[in-house]
């Protein structure tokens, strides 16, 4: 964790190059070397105008060759004219590449779109517990007796195996649109069962203020639902471009007041409602695709 002096330090870094552009960013890896499925923390840090509206990447963003599982905010510090935000994300890799590279986005919001700014690629390097495999194996020889069984059939196995490849054949040219849409649907079912089913119990506690519950991790939930179910790149959108997918006034809402409550910690309405609106809006989707489904 960062204690305050390393904060103010890293401030004044930053404040060397502000003039020469209104923000400055960095990014890099807080150890040099990491192993396979090892987290490994990354800090993110941004200096900018005050007047700026910052947004760090979150959970549903791309981390290239490593995998996400945590990330720590510190609070903002500003003076009068500037502001300075840092974030540490936890990350894991499971590629086998000896030096691995990391280049992460801030994004500056603007009324129209968003303005993206890149960090410099930070590497780290790949801790191998194997260093090397050997030129050759020794083999344990056995001279034990090993009795073989007696010649097998193969004619008559053949046949049998002719006999159940045109049985099956025959049968997927009969039923094979049928079966396979039987199976689609069966699995789109379950599927859905689960996904509700989970989003209730999170909901519930959301509802009862638990501890540990993220409601970043209740919107990446039901991102990756509709992925599926509606085949769109939905974790891999921004509030804006899903709206602008599927034009929805109640989708519009509940997203945007979700988002000023996760990024603005600005709450209009209980949140387990805003959920609540958009687990209808899932089932409501489910029905459709169902039905589409059905009709072939």
């Amino acid at each position: 964790m960062f204690k305050h002096s390393g904060i103010l330090l890293l401030f004044l870094i930053f404040s060397f190059s502000i003039g020469a552009q209104d923000v400055s960013i960095k990014g890099s890896f807080l150890r040099d070397t990491v192993k396979i499925g090892e987290e490994v923390p990354y800090s993110l840090s941004v200096l900018y105008p005050r007047s700026l509206n910052i947004i760090f990447p979150d959970s549903t963003h791309d981390f290239q060759l490593f995998e996400y599982h945590n990330r720590q905010y510190f609070q903002t510090i500003s003076d009068s004219s500037l502001s300075f935000d840092s974030v540490i994300y936890y990350l894991s890799t499971f590629e086998i590449d000896t030096v691995q590279y990391l280049q992460l986005p801030i994004y500056i919001q603007q009324e129209e779109d968003c303005v993206t700014v890149y960090t410099s690629p930070d590497s780290i390097n790949l801790y191998h517990i194997i260093r090397e495999m050997p030129d050759s194996v020794k083999l344990k020889e056995n001279t034990l007796f090993f009795k073989i069984s007696d010649r097998f059939n193969y004619p008559v196995f053949m046949l049998v195996i002719g006999f159940l490849l045109l049985l099956t054949l025959g049968g997927l040219l009969f039923f094979g649109k049928r079966l396979s849409r039987w199976i689609r649907i069966l699995l789109m079912r379950r599927k859905h069962k689960r996904f509700v089913n989970r989003f209730y119990l999170k909901l519930g506690a959301l509802r009862d203020n638990r501890a540990g519950i993220d409601p970043e991790e209740i919107l990446r939930e039901w991102k990756k639902y509709m992925e599926k179910l509606e085949r769109e790149p939905y974790t891999k959108l921004t509030t804006k471009e899903l709206i602008g997918l599927h034009a929805d006034q109640r989708l519009k809402d509940n997203l945007r007041s979700i988002d000023r409550y996760i990024y603005g910690n600005i709450k209009e309405r209980p949140l387990h409602e805003h959920f609540e609106k958009l687990l209808e809006y899932s089932i409501e989707r489910y029905e459709v695709r169902l039905k589409e489904l059905r009709d072939g």
